[in-house]
This record gives structure tokens, C-alpha cells and sequence, in this order.
């Protein structure tokens, strides 16, 4: 038995007529009439009854008709599937998150293109900088968002995003509220919570100490999730980048002396080697408008 075997007797079927069931399929009339002897003959009765021009569908066949119909539907669902995994329509991506991006800044654009390609599914991964050249190279992930803070990495390519402001958050009601930027002097009087996978975070430090400023150091986290409930309960204050703010609880104001801010990349191995679905992606993220007034959180003061 054979998907066209199947498919001439489902035409057959309906048209209850040879001729037109042959012209349906395609094919000529002695072919189609002589798979249909076959399929017979290998299930060891007739499907059809054949009296002149008039045909009728034998007990057997009608019985076996809704299995056809199954088999001809997973025909056509296994063709379907070829072609989208072919051209890239199916795919898993495994995408990097560098733990100092904030998820809703990308949320956007990553729900954008599941809409046009449904069949593409991601698996997000929290990266940090030193894993991101490896994570790549290896294979185990196929782009990374990142905050590139270094010199780039010769083998990787870097579409660039959009720049981030750094600000210094700060829970409701917090003396801060009532200034429209912050000196690092003054944040430096304040309680302060260390983000240790922040990228810039060393220079920070080393620009801290040039100006002869000691930052109050209460606490240290790796988690940002930690850190933004730390800030949340008043435990502290942290620079941390605008977009990253998820709490509806925090404010944020912009820093002065010195003004910060991050340009966000995205990273890619050689593009000549990307799968379809990851090629459509990487031209997906060079014509997303990244525009500072479209980010979901660009009213949050």
C-alpha cells in the first residue's frame, strides 16, 4: 500500500466515476484503475463495484474509507512538515539573555516573530558576559542579547540594538523622588546594593575610587530579581539599566557626573552558517524599531 494508492481511491470515492477521479489525481485513467487493483489485491477484496460506467463503493471500502482519510491527512501533514523544516518554518532557537537585560524590553519583539513564524519556538537561557563567546562558539546557543562592555570577540558577529541609560533606582517616596537627575556623590550617601554581574560593574568601580568616592556597600547580589526587591523594601539604592526595571514599586532617575549608559547587541557566529529560522530572526532583530519612546517602559515615571 502507497499514499497514491490511497489517494486515487478517496478521489475514486467521491467522484464515483474513473475518469474523473483520474483527472482529480492527475494521473491517467489505466494508472489509477490499475492501483486500485493493486490496493485490492493486497487487501484481499474489492473496495469498488464495477457494473459499466457505474460504480459503487463495496461494503468493504466504506468501512475502510475513514482510515484512508487519516492516512491521506498524515500524508499531507508529513509533506507539510517537510517543506516548513526544509525552508526553516519549524525550528528551536536557544537564545542567551545576558542577566542584566531586562526581559520586557525584548518581549516585544520576540512575541512579534513567533506570530509571523509559529512554528520557530525559543529556549531563553541567562547567560553572563565571559559565557557568551563559548555559549556560541560551541553550538549550544544561537544568539545572545548582550550588553557588550569589551572588546568585541573576532569570531562573533554584533548587530547593534539600541543604547540603555543607566539609572539609580530607588523604592517610592525615596528623597530622590524630588530631583530630577542624581549626582554619584549623592548616591554614595546612601545605602547601596552591589549588582555583581553588572558588565560595567569593575569600571564603575575603579571610576568610583578616581573621583574619591566610596559607595556605601550594604549588600551584594547576583540576582537581579534580589537586588530589585532589596531596593523595593528601602534596603538600598543601585545603577542599574532602565530598561531591567521590573518592579512597578521602584523609581528611577537619571545619573549625572558621570552620565551612563550601555549599548545592547545582539551576538551571532558567522551568519553564512545560521539556520533558516535563525537567519530570519537575525533580519528580524536588525528591523525591529528599537526607538527609546516604544519601550513598554519608557512611562514608568
Amino acid at each position: 500500500m502507497d499514499f497514491n494508492q490511497v489517494r486515487y481511491f478517496l478521489a475514486l470515492s467521491e467522484t464515483l466515476n474513473f475518469t474523473r477521479a483520474a483527472e482529480q489525481c492527475f494521473v491517467s485513467q489505466p494508472a489509477l484503475t490499475q492501483a486500485i487493483r493493486r490496493l485490492e489485491d493486497e487487501l484481499g477484496g474489492e473496495l469498488v463495484c464495477r457494473g459499466g460506467r457505474e460504480v459503487s463503493v463495496t461494503a468493504l471500502g466504506k468501512s475502510l474509507h475513514g482510515h484512508f482519510e487519516q492516512i491521506d491527512r498524515s500524508r499531507q501533514l508529513v509533506k507539510t512538515t517537510s517543506k516548513a523544516v526544509v525552508s526553516g518554518e519549524i525550528d528551536e532557537l536557544n537564545i542567551g539573555i545576558m542577566c542584566t537585560i531586562g526581559p520586557r524590553v525584548l518581549a516585544r519583539l520576540l512575541d512579534d516573530f513567533q506570530a509571523q513564524h509559529p512554528m520557530v519556538s525559543f529556549v531563553l537561557h541567562d547567560v553572563t558576559l565571559d559565557s557568551i563567546p563559548n555559549s556560541l562558539l560551541s553550538g549550544e546557543l544561537d544568539g545572545v542579547f548582550c550588553g557588550l562592555h569589551c572588546s568585541p570577540h573576532p569570531q562573533l558577529n554584533y548587530i547593534d540594538l539600541f543604547e540603555e541609560q543607566m539609572v539609580v533606582a530607588f523604592p517610592k517616596g525615596h528623597a530622590f523622588t524630588n530631583m530630577n537627575e542624581v549626582p554619584l556623590r549623592e548616591i554614595a550617601k546612601q545605602s547601596y546594593v552591589d549588582r555583581l554581574h553588572c558588565e560595567f560593574r569593575e569600571d564603575f568601580v575603579k571610576f568610583c575610587a578616581s573621583e574619591r568616592v566610596q559607595l556605601n556597600v550594604a549588600y551584594s547580589s547576583q540576582r537581579e530579581d534580589w537586588i530589585q526587591s532589596m531596593i523595593r523594601d528601602g534596603m538600598g539604592v543601585s545603577v542599574i539599566p532602565r530598561f531591567s526595571l521590573l518592579r512597578p514599586e521602584l523609581d528611577y532617575r537619571p545619573i549625572i557626573e558621570p552620565a551612563l549608559s550601555r549599548r545592547v547587541e545582539f551576538a551571532v557566529i558567522d551568519q553564512s552558517a545560521a539556520s533558516s529560522a535563525l537567519d530570519m530572526f537575525i533580519q528580524h532583530v536588525g528591523n525591529h524599531d528599537w526607538s527609546a519612546e516604544d519601550h513598554p517602559l519608557a512611562n514608568i515615571v
